[in-house]
């Protein structure tokens, strides 16, 4: 595998399980999750001078930092939360989010934040071998 980019994101993600919000609410959050990643991911693709063929096989990971002390998701509630995040870096790579072509990983880690109480690193790599499709 070979890391092709590595950038983070500024959003706020929640839990969206747990949250009990007015409709309008949430959909103003998940447009906004989904513009800003595909916005930032743009960004982060021309900076870095690359472009994705759409054939190689990719591994596009996302973690969510929290603060120290912050709450964890379990995995169900994580690959919910990020899914608008998944959407807007689809969008930007200009594909469906269930491309055969790109596996997604979900993972948390704690950081040192002061202001946000977490944001979302993410790093694509592109694999060598093939991925074989059951």
């Amino acid at each position: 595998m070979k890391t092709v980019i590595a950038y983070s994101l500024r959003n706020e993600i929640v839990s969206e399980a747990n949250r009990h919000n007015f409709w309008a609410r949430k959909y103003r959050r998940v447009t906004n999750h989904r513009f800003t990643a595909k916005i930032f991911s743009e960004i982060a693709f021309r900076d870095a001078g690359w472009h994705w063929d759409g054939k190689t096989n990719l591994t596009i990971s996302m973690t969510r930092v929290i603060k120290k002390y912050g709450k964890t998701m379990d995995d169900e509630q994580a690959a919910e939360a990020l899914k608008a995040t998944q959407s807007g870096i689809a969008d930007a790579l200009k594909v469906e989010d269930n491309n055969p072509h790109i596996k997604w990983v979900y993972n948390q880690r704690r950081g040192n934040l002061s202001i946000l109480k977490s944001y979302v690193d993410v790093v694509i790599t592109e694999e060598d071998m093939e991925r074989k499709e059951c």
